[in-house]
């Protein structure tokens, strides 16, 4: 993943681009896929302590990401995106892997990693765009929008699958 945001503008006039492409609104907090992850992360009874800590231990993480979903509505530059997604890789890398019990990694740190990985795909796409000479916003919004849902949509699921 690290590489894949290297290649997405860390230098050349495409991080100067200035276009700023907006969300088309909050997504809804369905679970994505089936709910076996849902059902596994949720014994039906409360909030184990087990719980409480994989959210801990992936709170900067979500929470980095929550913002970036906030700053979309209002629009954001490309450059400003992948300084987001930049701090979002880095409170990723410092999430203590090996320390997150398997429902953890099964529920709510996987569901946190494919909203990452969406939110990567995105910057690679627009990054393309923008250091391709000819390539306008217009052409990618929809490709952006779908991605941002998705990684919403996965989002709303780690925030609730602890």
């Amino acid at each position: 993943m690290v590489l894949a945001l290297a290649s997405c503008g860390g230098g050349g006039s495409s991080t100067n681009k200035e276009t700023v492409i907006t969300s088309a609104g909050p997504a809804p907090s369905k679970p994505v896929g089936g709910g076996a992850k849902n059902a596994a992360a949720k014994p039906g009874s409360g909030a184990s302590s087990g719980d409480a800590a994989c959210q801990a231990q992936l709170d900067e993480f979500v929470s980095r990401m929550t913002d970036l979903r906030q700053s979309l509505l209002a629009g954001l530059s490309y450059a400003e995106y992948v300084v987001r997604v930049r701090a979002i890789r880095d409170a990723y890398e410092a999430v203590p892997v090996k320390k997150l019990g398997v429902s953890c990694l099964d529920g709510a740190a996987g569901d946190a990693e494919d909203a990452f990985n969406q939110y990567l795909r995105a910057a690679n796409t627009w990054g393309d765009c923008a250091g391709t000479a000819g390539c306008a916003a217009s052409e990618i919004e929809g490709k952006l929008q779908r991605r941002w849902r998705i990684a919403s949509k996965s989002l709303d699921q780690a925030k609730g699958s602890s």
